[in-house]
């Protein structure tokens, strides 16, 4: 059994919600947690805000972005508070990153970079991903922040 798997099943059995806001996982998260039998009991939805535009039509504040970037933080822990607003879950979380490559719109990409915030409840738990991936696919990026931010979860839900 794989983290993810270990975690959904954690959470069944605690009968808590989940939602998720992705952008440089494209869904992955979502996925994932959805690849375990039973996570419909749990599993709220979720939103794929690939695009600035999107990020603040779903309701992420501009200004976070304008004054942090969308790579950042601030940027992760808004979009983690907006997707718990939108489906109420127990646990929200939101990522933001770069993948494959610098985002040539947006000075303030690195590649390998990835900002998460899991809000649980009412608390916000920041994860700073920064891994070399210069010999990963986009895939592999996906999947490696994929993977830590299933660990990080798994270590808060002990």
């Amino acid at each position: 059994m794989n983290t993810a798997e270990t975690v959904t099943e954690k959470i069944i059995k605690k009968n808590l919600s989940i939602t998720f806001m992705e952008s440089c996982t494209s869904g992955l998260l979502a996925s994932m947690f959805t690849d375990t039998s039973g996570a419909s009991a749990v599993f709220k939805g979720s939103l794929v805000t690939y695009s600035n535009e999107m990020k603040v039509a779903a309701g992420v504040p501009a200004q976070i972005i304008e004054e942090h970037g969308v790579y950042s933080a601030e940027c992760a822990r808004a979009m983690a508070e907006t997707v718990k607003r939108i489906y109420g879950a127990d646990i929200a979380i939101g990522i933001t990153g770069t993948t494959g490559n610098v985002d040539p719109a947006n000075k303030d990409s690195v590649l390998g970079e990835a900002f998460c915030c899991i809000m649980f409840g009412n608390e916000f738990h920041d994860l700073h991903i920064k891994e070399d991936v210069s010999r990963l696919s986009r895939k592999e990026i996906k999947q490696r922040y994929a993977d830590r931010v299933y660990e990080r979860l798994r270590d808060l839900l002990l």
